[in-house]
């Protein structure tokens, strides 16, 4: 069977590519790295800059995996945004704040690859989900806090399923699969009970004040999420609101979704995109 067909033109469209294993920081014994997913044309501009969203995948502050991902953080790509998806210490390895130290040196890294992706440096975004969320956070508010070395101007914050509160999370019953609770992994201790203390330092809320800067920040989260409850977005974003910064909290209703596809659906792609928008656009 021989046959000739018709196919579209390739146009100018944004389309992407993928790079991998970008080592952003060597602790001696650990090396970490970025996958990078960036907007691409056939005929690409040499000035052509666009935002960036360094992302922090959730992964109950243990080992993450890196490269599953790639084609929904392409979602994002496709957008108009370059996507950092960064590998941060575990908690097996490092507890808490060793993962707040790694953004801020993941953070310190992107101006040396701006040019060869196109990376606006002046719009720069933290994106994380679940445990990822919570490291992003924690970020902003250790910053302004002068807990952590001062980062770069973030031009906002977006937290999917995000667990900020720990000791919210405590209430939740521990998946069958686990033996160990993950925060208490991350905080270094055997359980959070007798530990309160020591899980409060490690929760959003009681660095939400009035007398900071925050970026804007973006919430999403299911309203039946099995893995994080909902509460934890409800109570930050009470807390945001309370206090004076500008945040804004969209619950999936009757969704039980934690991750996964459902935060790449062309609604939430819209809402997030119309967030960045309004956030470099002021």
């Amino acid at each position: 069977m021989k046959e000739r067909i018709k196919v579209a033109t390739e146009s100018n469209e944004v389309q992407w590519l993928y790079s991998p294993d970008w080592e952003y920081y060597d602790y001696g014994n650990c090396k970490r790295y970025l996958q990078i997913i960036f907007p691409h044309k056939r005929e690409m501009k040499k000035e052509e800059k666009y935002p960036l969203i360094l992302f922090i995948p959730g992964s109950a502050w243990h080992k993450q995996e890196m490269y599953n991902d790639i084609p929904q953080y392409a979602a994002l790509a496709k957008s108009g945004y370059v996507v950092a998806v960064m590998q941060y210490r575990e908690s097996d390895i490092a507890p808490f704040p060793a993962q707040v130290e790694d953004v801020c040196n993941a953070l310190k890294f992107i101006p040396s690859i701006a040019e060869n992706f196109h990376i606006d440096t002046e719009k720069i975004f933290l994106m994380g989900n679940s445990s990822g969320g919570h490291i992003a956070m924690m970020t902003v508010l250790f910053s302004e806090h002068s807990l952590c070395e001062k980062i770069t101007e973030i031009s906002g914050v977006i937290l999917e399923s995000a667990s900020t509160d720990i000791m919210i999370c405590t209430k939740e019953p521990l998946p069958p699969w686990m033996k160990v609770r993950p925060s208490a992994v991350l905080l270094g201790v055997d359980k959070i009970e007798g530990n309160e203390e020591l899980a409060k330092k490690a929760s959003c809320g009681m660095y939400i004040t009035k007398d900071i800067k925050l970026p804007a920040v973006l919430l999403l989260h299911s309203e039946l999420d099995p893995v994080v409850s909902v509460e934890n977005s409800r109570v930050l974003y009470d807390n945001l609101v309370a206090t004076g910064h500008k945040a804004s909290y969209y619950e999936l209703e009757g969704n039980d979704a934690h991750g996964g596809a459902t935060y790449y659906d062309s609604e939430v792609l819209d809402i997030i995109k119309k967030f960045c928008e309004t956030r470099y656009n002021i």
